[in-house]
């Protein structure tokens, strides 16, 4: 005898919304039938829905030793409906309800299904406001679904149904619908798609957490038509449709949008690196070559993307959003750009923006590099990159001043891409000219290293310019790391299997980063300038400065002294087997010109 103890503490809800009504039921009975006949445990008002739609049925799990529902498409005698059952955008027979999950019943009938605890049961769960443009009439219970109480245990909240008399719905056989799936992907189309953004939103708002909406367009996608044929066309559509679904999570929608877009709704990002992934591996899946009766076929896509609550408050916003990033991805290459007007709710954001834009266009960004010197070898080691803006107005503006402006803006991309370009073919440029070999060292933000674009970035600058990936560091902070570890372990292995270097910067201020460092795929670690700064005032800071150079050498990686202004600095590392250094004792931050005047007098030094 199984003597398992059931798990009751849950209670289930049927979200249910049809043209005359939304509905909240409380699932406690073991069986349910739902369509159109009078008959059904649960009635639907649509005639394009079938007379006997679908059943729920509710089983035992024993895996997670609970009860849990299961919608069949149909009667239990195995009569399928007319127009399917659709759970998450995909058509099922049969499938096991988990909360969270988006019915629709193949026409504009959407329902919502939901496991809650009774502690969790609210007045916020239920829209008092069932009744939708019907006239009013005699209010007829829901047949056979149970009283819901919420809130207030000693206020009974009964939830009635205006609706049209059975009758005027009739028994016949179920209106056709128009298609709610891509006859060609066997997508959900444009239509079902926006059914299922309206529930997402409404779900979104009721427990107070995101979703996103991604929109994905095949560039030139008619010239594969003229090329191959329909038939090829339609393949292509095909496997691109399978490939988006690789990508996504259970419970994620894929959508044909139109021609030759597809929509995606993540109707639920619990964690922050969620809309990474997943955008991540999206960009790379598109990126796989097509193969196409002998020929390789490689697509370019562009992706527009909006956010709940940040984008838009509902369906309609977020979709003008991401239509909007995505026009704008397609004019500027993919560069992320977003005009001025765009961005109506922070106009003097926008300005900015305007303005860092036009800087970008008109070449008023240039990049300074200081050196690091090796001291024993008498050699510079790295050069690091700083941005300036050269303002027409103001003079030189350094990073502090505009960069965490332009990190609230979409120029987040177009910006890292403008850097590394520019550092990754200035070091090309010095080693085609023969001199020294210099590692190239650029600072990532927050903003920037969990961009989900920056790894295929930074693979398409080095392709680009054709520098060797070992030429090129990018220094993050413990910051970033603390913010999302596990993330910051992804982007750093994906980093590492280009080749690029990285280095942890800012070393010496926290402690939690030493926890990860051997952990994370460094190859460098720079001693903080606030520690070398003070090491004559404070001697406490030589003991800690020996540790982190030891901890360094442990781990076989490059150690920098960072902010090196005096000889009494130099002598004092120097003893303790510090080698590289960085600060103004041997040059302050130089043009590229002067940068390069710099390396030649180091290669002829050498």
């Amino acid at each position: 005898m199984n003597d398992t103890k059931k798990n009751t503490n849950h209670r289930y809800i049927l979200v249910l919304e049809d043209s005359n009504s939304r509905r909240t039921i409380s699932l406690e009975k073991s069986k349910y039938s739902l369509g159109r006949h009078s008959s059904n445990s649960i009635i639907i008002y649509s005639k394009q829905v079938s007379r006997q739609h679908a059943t729920l049925i509710r089983k035992f799990n024993r895996k997670t030793n609970q009860d849990a529902f299961w919608i069949l498409d149909g009667d239990l005698d195995g009569k399928k409906s007319q127009n399917g059952i659709f759970v998450n955008g995909e058509k099922c027979t049969i499938h096991e309800l988990k909360d969270g999950d988006l019915i629709n019943f193949g026409c504009e009938v959407n329902g919502s299904y939901h496991t809650i605890f009774p502690a969790q049961i609210s007045e916020s769960f239920i829209d008092k406001q069932i009744s939708k443009k019907i006239e009013q009439s005699a209010p007829q219970a829901i047949n056979q679904a149970p009283t819901l109480y919420l809130g207030n245990p000693n206020q009974q909240s009964t939830y009635i149904l205006q609706s049209p008399s059975l009758n005027d719905l009739g028994n016949d056989d179920t209106f056709p619908e128009e298609s709610y799936l891509d006859p060609v992907t066997e997508l959900p189309n444009r239509i079902l798609f926006n059914e299922y953004i309206s529930i997402a939103v409404t779900n979104a708002k009721r427990h107070n957490h995101c979703l996103a909406v991604l929109l994905i367009d095949i560039e030139h996608f008619s010239q594969i038509n003229d090329k191959f044929g329909y038939r090829i066309g339609d393949y292509f559509l095909q496997v691109i449709a399978q490939r988006l679904k690789n990508c996504i999570r259970t419970g994620d929608i894929v959508s044909r949008w139109g021609g030759d877009e597809f929509a995606i709704l993540l109707p639920h990002i619990k964690e922050a690196d969620n809309l990474y992934k997943i955008t991540q591996r999206i960009i790379k899946e598109l990126k796989s070559p097509f193969i196409v009766e002998e020929n390789t076929q490689v697509l370019v896509t562009y992706l527009g993307i909006a956010t709940y609550p940040k984008n838009g408050q509902v369906p309609q916003e977020l979709l003008n959003y991401a239509e909007t990033q995505l026009i704008n991805h397609k004019k500027t290459g993919n560069h992320n750009l977003l005009p001025e007007n765009l961005n109506q709710t922070n106009p003097p954001l926008s300005q900015i923006e305007k303005r860092l834009y036009e800087a970008l266009t008109k070449e008023e960004l240039c990049l300074y590099y200081q050196p690091q010197f090796n001291t024993n070898a008498k050699k510079i080691e790295a050069m690091e990159a700083f941005i300036r803006w050269k303002h027409p107005k103001y003079g030189l503006i350094p990073p502090q001043q505009f960069l965490p402006w332009a990190e609230k803006t979409e120029l987040v991309v177009p910006l890292t891409r403008w850097i590394l370009e520019k550092a990754c073919t200035h070091n090309k440029i010095w080693q085609m000219n023969k001199l020294s070999s210099v590692v190239v060292s650029v600072n990532l933000s927050i903003a920037q290293f969990h961009h989900p674009q920056l790894v295929d970035l930074i693979d398409e600058v080095l392709t680009s310019t054709g520098l060797d990936p070992q030429w090129l560091e990018l220094e993050i902070t413990e910051s970033i790391i603390l913010k999302d570890i596990k993330l910051a372990y992804e982007v750093s292995r994906e980093l590492k299997k280009l080749g690029v270097r990285v280095c942890l910067d800012d070393f010496g201020i926290g402690y939690a980063a030493v926890n990860h460092l051997h952990q994370m795929p460094f190859d460098t670690i720079k001693i903080d300038v606030s520690l070398i700064k003070n090491i004559k005032e404070n001697p406490e800071n030589t003991t800690l400065i020996a540790a982190l150079i030891f901890l360094g050498n442990s781990f076989e990686m490059r150690v920098v002294a960072e902010g090196v202004e005096t000889e009494q600095q130099l002598n004092t590392l120097h003893h303790l087997h510090c080698q590289i250094m960085q600060g103004y004792y041997f040059s302050k931050p130089l043009s590229v010109e002067k940068a390069t005047q710099f390396l030649t007098f180091d290669y002829g030094q050498s």
